[in-house]
């Protein structure tokens, strides 16, 4: 076995334990906001729906910020088209090399179809561009567009008539392991998760 089939092994087998933790603590969130599993969905034809998701991580010298706002619109009570904002940061700290940073700014528009009690499915396409820096200096090889196809599922837990909350787990079509290492990509695995909020207007 190549080392990089090693390491590629070893990212997907991290990947599987974040989904498993995420998984874990979502469902828990739900089940301790008294959130019914596969209850009767409330009826939001029609309404606007604001809301996103918000990461933090801070581990070691590394740091991560993730703000994603949404808007959509009920286009029927299963279908949702609408358009979502991003921005992230990933940083790396280190006295003596120097500090690291990424920067991502970008939007898409999706589309949620709801097929059952809340299972859903997700398709998106986000654009984004990246500006990485090194000691405060900037470097050219990172600061392009990237372009994303998202597909995947999730689950919405109703709260109320107009709130709920949502867990998604997405594969990026766009990702390529090769292309990572040649910046072809801002991301370090192909499956995204988001954990997020939303309510009606």
């Amino acid at each position: 076995m190549t080392s990089r089939n090693i390491v590629f092994l070893s990212q997907i087998y991290i990947v599987m334990k974040r989904i498993l933790l995420t998984l874990v603590l979502a469902f828990g969130l739900f089940s301790v906001s008294q959130a019914q599993f596969l209850s009767d969905v409330a009826d939001m034809k029609g309404k606007t729906v604001i809301g996103g998701n918000f990461g933090l991580g801070v581990g070691g010298r590394n740091f991560s910020l993730t703000v994603a706002p949404q808007i959509g619109y009920r286009v029927r009570n299963a279908i949702e088209l609408g358009g979502r904002l991003s921005y992230s940061l990933s940083a790396y700290f280190d006295a003596q090399y120097g500090n690291s940073s990424l920067h991502c700014f970008g939007a898409g528009p999706y589309a949620t179809i709801q097929i059952y009690k809340g299972l859903s499915v997700h398709v998106e396409d986000e654009v984004l561009y990246c500006l990485q820096r090194f000691n405060h200096q900037t470097v050219t090889a990172r600061d392009k567009w990237y372009n994303s196809v998202f597909v995947g599922g999730g689950y919405k837990s109703y709260f109320s008539d107009n709130t709920f909350a949502f867990i998604l787990i997405l594969y990026n079509l766009s990702w390529d392991y090769q292309e990572l290492h040649q910046h072809g990509s801002p991301y370090s695995s192909p499956v995204q998760i988001r954990v997020g909020y939303c309510f009606g207007l």
